[in-house]
């Protein structure tokens, strides 16, 4: 029996349960041939969640249904290659917001448990830029 290599997976994880009823976490992607189950335990212990009383007042206007998030990592199997991480939000059956950046030289070079810190910015920062939206008073969901 071969380990399950890195690739879209069904399953979601509950993340965020202190806030609110949390978020409904789905990973996917591929990480340089390493199995799903490694890549799956990196992104889960590199999600940052909703921490400023800006971002939980965000968040707290799309809490109920609880929101899904998508993680999506994709690194070629060349190690040093450039790849890529996204992470988007949707709520009450709409995309809210997303943010996508390269993985820094460091995840690109190393094991799937190196890009912790690349999935803590890139959740960071979504978590900023949707509170961003209530200090401009724009709507958290967009028309």
């Amino acid at each position: 029996m071969s380990p399950r290599l890195a690739h879209a997976d069904d399953a979601t994880e509950d993340i965020c349960k202190t806030i609110g009823q949390g978020i409904s976490l789905h990973i996917d992607g591929t990480y340089g041939g390493y199995p799903f189950s490694v890549l799956r335990e990196a992104v889960l212990g590199g999600v940052a969640c909703p921490s400023s009383a800006l971002q939980v007042q965000a968040f707290e206007t799309i809490a109920a249904p609880p929101p899904h998030m998508r993680i999506t990592v994709k690194r070629p199997l060349e190690q040093g290659r450039q790849g890529t991480i996204s992470a988007m939000l949707y709520a009450q059956g709409r995309f809210v917001i997303g943010e996508r950046m390269s993985l820094s030289f460091f995840s690109r070079t190393q094991s799937p448990s190196s890009v912790k810190a690349d999935i803590n910015l890139v959740t960071t920062n979504l978590w900023n830029d949707l509170a961003a939206r209530v200090t401009h008073n724009k709507p958290i969901i967009p028309q």
